[in-house]
């Protein structure tokens, strides 16, 4: 996933450049730090490149154009949602000027360690804070199978298909290997990776992101599952967290059906953003030790709130028929497997 880029301004040349390379070199290639020590440089990057967080020295602050901008910031907060960088004041002694009251504070004179691990504090609180979505109902729906069943996806898709009779339904498939193009003969331009990088780099409307790689399949809207499912493991579970609630507050869908398949970083998290998860089996003893697992990982987890959440299916038998295309699709619409679906669903 993309680089989380954060700007030092700080009129201490040596210092701002020391604290931005230390930044890039010990943070595992997941930040890019840059440093300006003057206004004219920083509003010149800014030209080339936005940064996520901008730490701003003391003197920075005495720039008229710093002050317009901040107070344009407060303003904001009385009411609209913050869209720029997250402005953090990087102190001195403590002291903490009246013009940066508004703002986070972070010592400067301390071990970098310990500055970033300031940084990405305000960044995470920041970030829940920026992707709340005022009075809008949204609804998130997982559904996950501790022993990975097959029939797991034919149910979410028929799942999906029968809550779109009533409702806008986004199918997202978080699978490694879902098999779409195999099982349905399609080639895909743009897969879910391409509209996770597009949406958590904020340049794009989410919505337009969506549909640019969106398909539909007997009334499915959907996006292409990851072709390099391996990626899926890479990505982090503050960047997965995000993209989930973009999808829920700004893509535009009333529901938001998550097919999980492995358990992808921050996967609890995740699941306490649903409404409801389906943990599904299907007939047969195989499927009973992967349950147990699953429901004593979920109690070490302490969230009650969670568990009541928890919705148990065990899935009809379903029986193995060659098909191609659509076909398949269709078979699992108008069998067991969608009118078990259509009963969940009250349609």
């Amino acid at each position: 996933m993309r680089k989380i880029m954060i700007a030092v301004c700080d009129t201490d040349k040596a210092y701002a450049e020391r604290l931005g390379e230390w930044i890039s070199l010990e943070s595992e290639e997941k930040l890019c730090g840059v440093s300006y020590s003057s206004l004219e440089c920083y509003q010149e990057g800014l030209n080339s490149q936005n940064p996520d967080i901008v730490l701003l020295g003391e003197r920075f602050l005495e720039y008229p154009q710093i002050q317009e901008e901040l107070s344009k910031r407060n303003k904001k907060e009385e009411g609209e949602m913050e869209l720029g960088p997250l402005w953090l004041y990087l102190s001195e002694e403590g002291q903490i000027p009246p013009s940066a009251q508004a703002l986070p504070a972070v010592e400067k004179y301390q071990p970098a360690s310990q500055i970033l691990r300031k940084i990405f504090y305000h960044y995470q609180n920041w970030g829940e804070k920026r992707e709340q979505e005022p009075a809008t109902e949204r609804e998130i729906i997982g559904i996950y199978s501790p022993g990975h069943s097959i029939w797991q996806t034919p149910f979410a898709l028929t799942f999906a298909q029968a809550l779109g009779q009533k409702e806008k339904v986004l199918y997202v498939n978080l699978k490694e290997c879902a098999g779409f193009s195999g099982w349905f003969q399609e080639e895909y331009e743009k897969d879910l990776l391409d509209v996770m990088y597009l949406c958590l780099t904020n340049e794009v409307n989410v919505s337009e992101c969506v549909n640019s790689a969106l398909y539909t399949m007997e009334g499915i809207h959907y996006i292409p599952p990851a072709e390099d499912g391996g990626c899926l493991g890479e990505i982090s579970s503050q960047d997965y967290l995000n993209f989930v609630r973009l999808l829920a507050g700004k893509s535009g869908y009333d529901v938001i059906l998550l097919d999980f398949g492995m358990m992808i970083p921050g996967f609890y998290r995740i699941l306490e953003e649903c409404s409801r998860i389906y943990i599904t089996t299907e007939p047969g003893e195989q499927q009973e030790a992967p349950l147990l697992q699953f429901q004593q990982m979920t109690a070490r987890q302490e969230n009650m709130k969670l568990e009541k959440k928890l919705v148990y299916l065990s899935l009809p038998a379903m029986h193995h028929e060659v098909c191609t295309g659509t076909a398949r699709l269709q078979q699992w619409l108008w069998g067991v497997m969608g009118d078990f679906s259509r009963r969940l669903a009250g349609v």
